[in-house]
């Protein structure tokens, strides 16, 4: 299989940021796992590709590099605001949704394992199942083919299943 053509990126920054949004959001929070949270990490995101948006039209796959920009702020977001002094917020933030999150702490143990082997299987299983996003779209915005995109899918699914059903166990001490 060969890479899908080239996506054409708007020349204009603001129709393209519009546009996206939802989707940057999407994964900011299934990175940060917290609203605000990734919605600075999006706009710290969005700063950066608007400073290098000639580069962004220029560059082979501009979905591919608008999307590792994303990845590199999700990753560095909590150890760059350990640095920065923290502002007084004037509503304290609700802590009721880790009741909520409780029901998934198996998916997110087994998808932080998953992330830390397998990177790459760890990004495609989130763009495909997290983001619903298609084959082409994950392959255009990871710099890869559908087939490579679709073969990743299924790897970490499969590798998915195996930590979900092995790590209880061994927090129950090997029972």
């Amino acid at each position: 299989m060969t890479k899908p053509p080239k996506v054409q990126l708007p020349a204009d920054f603001e129709v393209f940021f519009t546009a996206e949004h939802r989707r940057l959001l999407a994964y900011a929070m299934h990175q940060l796992r917290d609203r605000r949270d990734a919605e600075e990490a999006v706009l710290e995101a969005g700063t950066l590709i608007f400073r290098k948006w000639h580069t962004v039209l220029g560059h082979a796959n501009p979905m591919a590099l608008v999307y590792k920009i994303m990845r590199d702020v999700t990753r560095d977001f909590y150890r760059r605001s350990a640095r920065v002094p923290e502002v007084a917020v004037a509503e304290p933030p609700d802590s009721a949704y880790l009741h909520e999150l409780r029901s998934h702490e198996p998916l997110d143990t087994a998808m932080d394992t998953l992330r830390r082997a397998a990177p790459l299987q760890a990004e495609c299983v989130t763009m495909r199942y997290l983001m619903q996003m298609e084959y082409a779209d994950i392959s255009d915005r990871l710099d890869i083919t559908a087939g490579a995109a679709r073969t990743n899918v299924s790897l970490g699914l499969a590798r998915l299943r195996e930590l979900m059903t092995t790590v209880p166990r061994q927090r129950l001490g090997g029972q």
